[in-house]
Order: C-alpha cells, then sequence, then structure tokens
C-alpha cells in the first residue's frame, strides 16, 4: 500500500495564502483587452496565464495587452506562453503589447530575445493609446 501525503492542516488564525498568480482580463473601448498578472509564472501556473491571452486573442479582441508589471517571477514556461500567444494574436490579426514597468519579467524577456519581437511600453494606459 502506498504512503499518503498528509495534507497540511490550516493554522487556525492564519491568513490564508496568497495564490502564487493573479490573472485579470478586463475588455475596454473598441475592443482592446488587457490581461494583467501578479505573482509568478512558472510550470504550475503558466497554463492559467495562457489561457487568459488565448480566451483574449480568440474572443476577437483587436488589441490584447499583456500587463507583467506585477509579476514576481517570470520562468521559461510563461516565456514560452507568452511567445505562442503574440504567434496566436499575429494569426488572427490582433494587435499585441506588452507592459512590464518595474517587472523582473524585463530581464527575462531581454535575455530571451523576445524583447526584440514584441511590442514592449511602459504603460498600460500607453500601450492602449497606441
Amino acid at each position: 500500500m502506498p504512503a499518503s501525503t498528509p495534507t497540511p492542516e490550516p493554522v487556525p488564525g492564519a491568513a490564508p495564502s496568497p495564490p502564487l498568480l493573479e490573472v485579470t482580463v478586463d475588455k475596454h473601448p473598441e475592443g482592446a483587452v488587457v490581461v494583467r498578472a501578479g505573482g509568478e509564472i512558472d510550470l504550475l501556473t503558466a497554463p492559467r496565464f495562457a489561457d487568459a491571452m488565448a480566451t483574449a486573442i480568440d474572443g476577437g479582441a483587436s488589441l490584447v495587452v499583456v500587463d507583467l508589471d506585477r509579476v514576481t517571477f517570470f520562468g521559461s514556461a510563461a516565456v514560452a506562453n507568452l511567445a505562442r500567444a503574440a504567434e496566436r494574436a499575429d494569426a488572427a490579426g490582433t494587435v499585441f503589447r506588452l507592459v512590464v514597468g518595474a517587472s523582473m519579467a524585463t530581464r527575462v524577456l531581454e535575455i530571451s530575445g523576445l524583447a526584440d519581437l514584441l511590442e514592449l511600453r511602459p504603460t498600460v494606459a500607453d500601450a492602449l493609446a497606441g
């Protein structure tokens, strides 16, 4: 019989742990959609990040802005999903822009070469203004 892994019990009175990744999707006038990510985008959380971008693109958005300003970890799975989303947007005729702000994702995008291939903007307002 395999040993089972015990489920940790919550500590009475302790605050619940924040989620590793929060993703919100905001629709704006004229078909723009902003996908905001905050927290860690790694192998575990990247599918949720990818789903939000794909839903925005497949939903007919004319412009998708991905805001990475509050990302604290941006792993290789995040890079791969971002590249796939950019290709999907291009195939759909959707403008795809990134906002990195003060995020550590900036360095990862530079190292991966995506910073040279994707349209980066300093703020969401600038990305929406075009």
